[in-house]
């Protein structure tokens, strides 16, 4: 760390992680406020399958939760929408748009994935989590207590790092390049909104993946994002009053319907 900033990156490519305030800046002053919703429920969830940049089609729950969300958000007006490019996303990012009267324009950009977990991808993943435990040390037989135990020890990015140290394709994202692709994300969308004609408070909608959307938030609210999976077709809200540098999170992983989205 240099100077309050946090180092980042992939081996033999460093970037520096940006400080909230500093992806603030590029709103030029403007007020902004975020609805960031996760995909729907996909047959790799239902199945506890490792699902990166893998996909799978959405289930018929998942089709309630598209349908449940759109209507909680029918009522807002957005001025831009952001997707990932995979087909979970953008199903889910279409069902909403299908009920916005404008419909505001959309972007599928891949830069808004979720983590890649290489050859993990589609295997169980409870195969997974074993591996991870044996890897820390701890036996098979006690898998919950030990992953809490490896989580109190090395946090929500260090079992990750743990799996991508363990992916034999080397094609696993480490925490660090997760963190580096989610401020290249963020920094897209804030200059995008800033750009948005008027002086108005710019609302945008952005669709993303569960553990994404968490890297995400920890750019821009550190200290309030919790170490968790966001609920399938969940909304998290961040704003930037005007004229200021510090988010606000105004909700997180707020569901249209409980049963639905269970």
């Amino acid at each position: 760390m240099t100077d309050g900033r946090h180092e980042a990156g992939g081996s033999g490519d460093r970037a520096e992680q940006h400080l909230p305030e500093e992806l603030a800046a590029y709103a030029q002053g403007r007020a902004l406020r975020l609805r960031i919703v996760r995909h729907a429920e996909t047959e790799h969830n239902i199945n506890h399958l490792m699902q990166g940049w893998s996909d799978s089609p959405i289930t018929e729950r998942g089709r309630d939760q598209i349908a449940a969300v759109a209507d909680r958000l029918s009522s807002e007006r957005f001025d831009l929408a952001f997707s990932s490019d995979l087909q979970r996303t953008r199903t889910t990012a279409e069902g909403i748009l299908s009920r916005l009267d404008p419909q505001p324009p959309i972007a599928y950009d891949e830069v808004l994935r979720e983590w890649h977990f290489g050859s993990h991808e589609e295997r169980p993943a409870a195969d997974v989590w074993r591996e991870v435990i044996v890897e820390h040390g701890f036996e098979v037989d006690r898998e919950l207590s030990a992953l809490r135990s490896i989580g109190e020890q090395v946090g929500w990015r260090g079992l990750f790092d743990t799996i991508a140290q363990l992916d034999a394709s080397g094609q696993a994202e480490q925490a660090a390049e997760t963190v580096v692709r989610a401020d290249v994300a963020l920094e897209r969308i804030v200059r995008a909104a800033s750009a948005v004609p008027g002086d108005h408070e710019v609302q945008v909608l952005v669709v993303s993946h569960g553990g994404f959307i968490t890297s995400m938030l920890r750019q821009l609210v550190p200290e309030l994002t919790p170490d968790m999976i966001l609920p399938n077709c969940s909304v998290t809200t961040v704003s930037l009053p005007a004229g200021t540098l510090v988010w606000h999170l105004d909700g997180l992983g707020e569901t249209a319907d409980a049963e639905i989205a269970r």
